[in-house]
């Protein structure tokens, strides 16, 4: 009999020792499931440097903590693989990971996937609405009918890709993350599960604004006012670099959709019409309005009679010594010289001896150089800004009274360009708005002749057009 106890001994021995075992396999269980759930911060200070000599408890080596952060990498891919339908949506969302710029930015990229899943599962509606009391109510109905051709999913990424082009012009790629999240979520008011109230009052910009701020990791970032801010001011004047960089990518995808739609042709007609005044014989009137129509709802531009040029007040001379260096300026200008694009052209010489440039390259310029200088407010300045036009006085009045490269004589002292009738051998005259500065100033006019293409060697003659007034 007593030979059988050291067996029962050994017996319960065994399973206390079991039951040991698992109470401390369950303990590192928790341990590795409580780590996993640690921000990569927190981690850091749970393990040693290889040579600490005394184990702190708690404190584990970083080859015990390893399997942890291959973990990490398999779950952030886990979240941003979703189930996408759409190819398109599929496509973006392999830009989402490998863009560059959102290597420090992992909140945005995450929130940007979110979104994406939402537009992706419920975007296949369309990108305009027609509640009374939204901004684009007051569209006319030619406009509702053409955009709306567009989904709100296409549209959404047809902004965020003129967000990256537009900031990444403007080399300002640290902006692209928050205002990614902008774009993608900018309209998202216009969701049929999203037509509550703020939908039913025509406020989409503040319905988005709401549902954005529901998106899992949005309320974690640090610009979340400035992003939910550019959202519900991008129909309106908005501020700062996000805010304008989202009204302005919103319109050039408008633009982008309308010229899918109605035909690039005929925008293209449009224009050339208003930067040259061509000749427009392949579009109808009834189309060119249908057009110009929509254009002026997308860019909020009036299309009513144009005021006579006295109801016009000049512009006023602003102050440019931020940013404005003349031989700078006179060296970014000559590349235009001649250059063609396709069949445009913005910029020509003559043989004698002047150069005219389109107001649209001065502009463009004014704002590359303003960039360079950091001065943003010129660079990122609306099209439509009142305020350019006394930039672009500026300029030209300080070219032509400081540096003489200005033909004063065919522009008048209070504006910065004049329209003028181009006289072509094979085809018929055309008006344009130019500002005609003198050749010397870029080089050897002869040079610029020699390499004129054969299409603006047709240019037989270009005068004043005395029968409009001049433009401010």
């Amino acid at each position: 009999m007593l030979d059988i106890w050291p067996t029962i001994i050994l017996g319960v021995a065994l399973v206390l020792i079991g039951v040991a075992g698992t109470l401390v396999l369950r303990s590192e269980e928790q341990e590795a499931s409580i780590l996993e759930q640690m921000t990569l911060s927190v981690l850091s200070q749970r393990w040693a440097r290889p040579k600490t000599s005394t184990r702190i408890e708690g404190v584990k080596h970083i080859s015990e903590l390893a399997y942890l952060w291959r973990n990490e990498q398999v779950i952030a891919q886990g979240i941003e693989q979703y189930e996408l339908t759409h190819p398109r949506s599929q496509s973006f969302a392999s830009q989402l990971r490998t863009w560059s710029f959102f290597n420090q930015a992992l909140g945005q990229r995450a929130v940007c996937f979110e979104i994406l899943r939402l537009l992706d599962r419920e975007g296949q509606c369309p990108s305009v609405v027609d509640v009374q009391g939204d901004v684009e109510a007051a569209w006319e109905q030619n406009t509702y009918r053409i955009l709306a051709k567009t989904t709100l999913l296409d549209h959404s990424l047809n902004v965020a890709e003129q967000v990256v082009k537009l900031l990444s012009d403007h080399h300002a790629w640290h902006v692209i993350p928050d205002t990614m999240v902008a774009a993608l979520g900018h309209d998202l008011g216009k969701l049929k599960s999203a037509r509550g109230s703020l939908y039913a009052l025509g406020e989409h910009p503040l319905a988005a604004g709401a549902i954005i701020s529901a998106i899992p990791g949005f309320k974690e970032l640090s610009r979340k006012e400035d992003i939910l801010r550019a959202i519900k001011m991008h129909h309106k004047m908005p501020e700062g670099l996000l805010g304008k960089t989202l009204k302005k990518a919103d319109q050039q995808a408008r633009q982008q959709e309308l010229e899918r739609w109605v035909g690039v042709e005929a925008t293209e007609k449009i224009k050339e019409s208003h930067e040259e005044e061509a000749p427009e014989k392949s579009l109808q009137p009834s189309s060119r309005e249908a057009v110009q129509r929509v254009q002026a709802d997308i860019y909020g531009e009036s299309i009513d009679p144009a005021p006579s040029r006295e109801e016009i007040a000049p512009p006023q001379r602003v102050d440019i010594s931020r940013w404005f260096d003349a031989a700078g300026y006179l060296a970014m200008l000559k590349p235009y010289i001649n250059r063609l694009d396709g069949r445009r052209f913005l910029a020509f010489s003559m043989a004698d001896g002047l150069v005219y440039f389109q107001v649209k390259v001065l502009e463009e310029v004014a704002r590359k150089q303003a960039q360079e200088a950091g001065c943003m407010e010129i660079a990122t300045m609306a099209q439509d800004d009142s305020t350019m036009r006394q930039v672009l006085f500026s300029v030209v009045q300080q070219l032509r009274q400081e540096h003489e490269v200005i033909a004063t004589g065919l522009i008048k002292a209070a504006y910065f360009g004049g329209y003028f009738m181009v006289t072509r051998k094979h085809s018929k005259e055309m008006r344009g708005y130019y500002t005609p500065f003198h050749a010397e100033a870029f080089g050897s006019i002869a040079e610029m002749e020699r390499a004129k293409p054969d299409l603006l060697r047709d240019i037989l003659k270009v005068s004043p057009h005395t029968g409009s007034d001049q433009e401010s």
